[in-house]
């Protein structure tokens, strides 16, 4: 298993250095052959996310494709599938943003009889608690 760095989902993603691109494509061909052969970390897709939003201005319906291109891909593979694609739906169909829904997704796939939170914007997230 190899590990995926916030820079190669970016790169990935966003197609914008062809130099870079032949390097990645290497790494795919090299090490995405087998399912689950490359790990996502929940703080890496996290960031990514976010960085697509804030450093390239890409919008809700950019940043969903980016995490479904990963989550239809089997050689990704992920701290918890389920709870990415939970996140996903969250977000989908909310406003917070995708590290909000990942935290929410990830506190009650633990069990947690809720998520307390001061940010207001949370509020609509199921399991959420605004102190």
């Amino acid at each position: 298993m190899i590990g995926i760095g916030t820079n190669i989902l970016l790169r990935l993603w966003l197609d914008d250095d062809p130099a870079q691109s032949k390097r990645i494509d290497a790494l795919l061909a090299k090490h995405g052959g087998m399912p689950g052969s490359l790990l996502v970390t929940d703080v890496v897709l996290a960031e990514a996310v976010w960085t697509l939003k804030s450093a390239f201005d890409q919008d809700k319906p950019a940043q969903t494709l980016a995490v479904r291109s990963l989550l239809d891909e089997t050689a990704f593979a992920f701290e918890d599938r389920e709870v990415v694609a939970a996140a996903l739906s969250l977000f989908e169909s909310g406003s917070c943003g995708f590290a909000d829904c990942l935290v929410v997704a990830k506190h009650a796939r633990q069990g947690c009889d809720f998520t307390a939170t001061l940010d207001r914007g949370m509020r609509k997230l199921p399991g959420v608690k605004v102190l």
